[in-house]
């Protein structure tokens, strides 16, 4: 596979997957019980924006730039949520240097607690020799393998609790999707109470309506969609948008989640009538 997240690292879609990601933790962080997190496209864990792959696309300077820059008064506007995730941003360029940008491992473990477990996947073998150089942690388990046969074998976690990140490269996912709806009907059927987050590109706005209309019809209960386009839909740049497809959303996550990505939606839109919002739920109890 070719696809390399050093490219895009830090840009938008990041920004709002990571934001997502830590409130789904905090909801989840409300009950004693340890759970477990699992990431199923690891990626490097960490990156540095300074260096030639990110500097080449220059994504991030319409994403995690954009936040970094803005006015201490401006940030103080940002719901709590947000603060948090920039004061991690923080907390990683105070300590590797100005360039560096967290991957989801990464945001992951600080936002879990230490009675909680995290099981990390990367296929790729250099990508994830970066991987085991940038995550150490007792908590963490990681696997060079192929998540698409790997996840089915790791649930439902003893914990019994726990998250999925699901955020495939999409080079094998073409058209609607049908390998990720596959995989994430035979998961829901191992798993009915786990929770199940997958992130997904919108390029293609009839594409990602087929992709949820099919997801609507698997079955699966308690869907709940969050996107964000910074152009408009039918903008040709490749990238327009972006999206969080949430299976059983933990209780007050789609208030959060709306929340945050209208706080930082006029940050990151990249046209007038961009900076679009929808938090829905498609499929209910």
């Amino acid at each position: 596979m070719n696809y390399r997240h050093h490219f895009h690292a830090g840009n938008f879609a990041d920004v709002m997957k990571h934001v997502l990601l830590l409130q789904l933790l905090n909801r989840l962080n409300q009950k004693d019980k340890p759970y477990c997190y699992i990431d199923t496209h690891g990626g490097a864990g960490k990156y540095d924006l300074s260096k030639a792959p990110s500097q080449k696309s220059g994504e991030f300077l319409s994403g995690i730039h954009r936040l970094i820059q803005l006015t201490a008064q401006e940030k103080k506007t940002a719901p709590e949520t947000v603060k948090h995730y920039l004061k991690l941003v923080e907390e990683l360029r105070t300590q590797d240097g100005q360039g560096a940008y967290p991957g989801s491992p990464w945001f992951a473990l600080k936002g879990m607690r230490e009675v909680d477990r995290a099981t990390i996947f990367e296929m790729q073998p250099d990508v994830f020799q970066l991987l085991d150089h940038h995550i150490y942690d007792k908590r963490a388990g990681l696997h060079q393998r192929d998540a698409y046969e790997g996840l089915l074998g790791v649930i439902p976690p003893k914990e019994k609790r726990g998250l999925v990140m699901i955020d495939p490269p999409y080079e094998i996912e073409r058209q609607d999707f049908p390998q990720l709806i596959e995989l994430l009907k035979n998961a829901y059927a191992k798993w009915p109470t786990g929770v199940f987050a997958v992130w997904y590109p919108i390029k293609d706005r009839v594409m990602v309506d087929r992709f949820l209309k099919k997801m609507a019809n698997t079955g699966i209960r308690r869907q709940l969609v969050c996107e964000i386009c910074v152009w408009p839909d039918d903008t040709p740049v490749g990238l327009n948008g972006c999206g969080l497809l949430v299976i059983n959303p933990p209780w007050k996550f789609a208030e959060q989640a709306r929340e945050s990505l209208k706080w930082l939606a006029p940050y990151l839109k990249m046209h007038e009538l961009g900076g679009s919002v929808v938090v829905k739920t498609t499929v209910g109890e």
